[in-house]
């Protein structure tokens, strides 16, 4: 049960980041925006692992965990998703960002060893058509730089988590905040160097409130519950989520932006669960990692 909570609670939190980050773009730029939030992120992480007494020393990741992690996970990742949503429809980034799991099964069958069957497959293939039939609106049109942009952030956040997989039983407290520090400092320089964001539009209520809720919820807590679901889950099955999370940001955008959730919605929403439920059956069982550490919960 704790690991469907989980599971269902990323699922709820990411799914309501794409509005958080609609409103963060309207006073931050995205490079300047997104390494304010992992550099916050990674504060409130410390901040937490300090006050549930992790020892960092005798539980500090390897060195090339934390590196990959701030390249693919947070740096290459999150700058192409911000500044995809700056040139292209949001709706066609979702998309996008909706192939994730293929980018995973290829990834973990090689790295860790996972093999994806084929109703996974067909039933990714089936959410994905979901996800495109709920986005896909209107002019959708893009410049190929950013749609390749934004393929590529898929396919590193992808990586990201196989990687991570192979090191699972890492100490999230330990492994996370630094990767999203040097990743947040190294966005938010480049950003305050090129981009010139104007405070005062940055300092109005909604982009604050926004890059505060993207800190604590979307990055903190959300990564959190990733890393402790992949040391309990298989990657792909992880992956799966990044399927339901455009269908609940449609419907989060229809409550609290102002969005249309109409027919089409709804029959997408059904292929996207009916997918989901067809790759799931057809996984294999969730098996937790080797030698697992003892953590906080």
């Amino acid at each position: 049960m704790r690991t469907v909570a989980a599971y269902a609670a990323c699922v709820f939190i990411w799914g309501t980041t794409w509005l958080g980050i609609k409103f963060s773009l309207g006073g931050l730029p995205a490079m300047t925006g997104a390494g304010i939030r992992f550099l916050l992120a990674g504060v409130l992480l410390y901040g937490l692992g300090l006050a549930m007494r992790v020892d960092f020393r005798r539980t500090a990741p390897p060195l090339h965990l934390v590196l990959m992690l701030a390249l693919t996970m947070f740096g290459l990742n999150y700058t192409l998703t911000y500044l995809s949503e700056e040139h292209l429809a949001s709706g066609l980034v979702a998309v996008l960002f909706g192939t994730m799991p293929f980018f995973i099964f290829g990834f973990a069958h090689v790295m860790v060893g996972e093999r994806a069957t084929r109703n996974t497959i067909v039933g990714a293939l089936l959410a994905l058509g979901g996800v495109a039939l709920i986005s896909l609106v209107g002019n959708v049109r893009g410049d190929v730089l950013w749609v390749v942009a934004a393929l590529i952030a898929s396919a590193s956040s992808g990586f990201a988590n196989v990687y991570l997989k192979r090191f699972a039983d890492a100490e999230p407290f330990a492994t996370l905040p630094p990767a999203m520090l040097l990743a947040g400092g190294v966005m938010a320089v480049l950003g305050l160097g090129f981009e010139h964001p104007d405070w005062h539009r940055a300092l109005a209520p909604a982009p604050v409130l926004a890059v505060a809720y993207l800190a604590l919820f979307g990055s903190a807590i959300a990564f959190y519950l990733n890393h402790w679901l992949l040391q309990r889950i298989d990657s792909g099955v992880m992956g799966l989520s990044a399927l339901m999370i455009p269908v609940l940001a449609v419907i989060v955008g229809a409550v609290f932006g102002g969005e249309v959730f109409g027919v089409r919605e709804v029959l997408g929403a059904l292929l996207v669960l009916a997918g989901v439920w067809l790759s799931l059956a057809g996984s294999e069982s969730p098996h937790a990692v080797r030698n697992k550490p003892n953590l906080a919960t």
